[in-house]
């Protein structure tokens, strides 16, 4: 039995991926190797949620609107934007079902934390994910002819989207870190910036727009997506430097009263 070639180009992007993002939240870390241990809960979620959460969502809603598949701008507008909003709604969702772990949720001690969290649970998703892809791929008798080195546009878009997952997962886990409305307004923001993100490919799929303008479709979120990381960042970065001037000041202070005693 021959080895379907996308599973070459499979391997080394998920080896690629993870040691990329992997390296980066090791070092975001401080060097904590027990966040990288988040890396695996993540990795069956794509499989699931496609193939036990949306395939059926998405035959149900045909099936209740009387829509019939593969219509594409023939369908009514409402089932296109009904649609859109699937892979966002439930993806969102289940990337933070493993904070059901108590290891992952006591790695949440701060703003820091949540955000390490975060994206840990987002990369495990995004890694998933081009798994999952890759044996769709495979099922597709089209492709078997190809060399494994003529998917390199999977490599590139893989990679991109696993950090996509990662930041976006952030903005779920900071909310949920916050708490209160703050959870609500993560996962609303979470969602409606994955809809931004796969608009390119949906307008694509629906024959509105050319490919290669499909193809800068991730870089609007993305471009939001790290101004609000590294605000949170240097947020944090700052709460920590105050916490830590604080407590020398209140240590200095005692030590200082302990010596004008007599």
């Amino acid at each position: 039995m021959t080895l379907p070639p996308i599973y070459i180009m499979a391997v080394i992007t998920i080896l690629l991926s993870a040691a990329l993002w992997g390296g980066v939240l090791y070092i975001l870390s401080g060097r904590d190797r027990r966040l990288l241990w988040l890396l695996l809960p993540g990795l069956p979620l794509s499989a699931v949620v496609n193939l036990a959460i949306k395939r059926p969502l998405v035959l149900w809603l045909g099936e209740a609107g009387n829509v019939e598949p593969g219509l594409g701008l023939a369908s009514p507008l409402w089932f296109i934007v009904a649609l859109s909003f699937v892979p966002p709604v439930t993806e969102e969702a289940i990337k933070v079902l493993p904070l059901l772990l108590p290891g992952a949720r006591r790695r949440m001690d701060g703003r820091t934390g949540a955000m390490g969290v975060g994206l840990a649970l987002g990369f495990s998703f995004g890694l998933g994910e081009a798994a999952y892809l890759a044996w769709g791929v495979a099922q597709a008798p089209e492709y078997a002819g190809y060399p494994w080195y003529a998917f390199t546009g999977f490599l590139s878009e893989r990679t991109a989207v696993t950090l996509v997952h990662g930041l976006l997962t952030m903005l779920v886990t900071v909310g949920i870190w916050h708490g209160g409305w703050r959870i609500l307004g993560g996962y609303l923001s979470a969602v409606l910036l994955h809809l931004l993100t796969n608009l390119g490919a949906i307008l694509y799929q629906l024959g509105v727009i050319p490919a290669w303008i499909a193809g800068l479709g991730l870089l609007p979120s993305l471009l939001i997506l790290a101004f609000v990381f590294e605000r949170w960042r240097r947020q944090a970065a700052q709460a920590g430097d105050h916490e830590e001037r604080a407590a020398e000041v209140v240590y200095f202070e005692r030590k200082g009263d302990e010596e004008r005693q007599p």
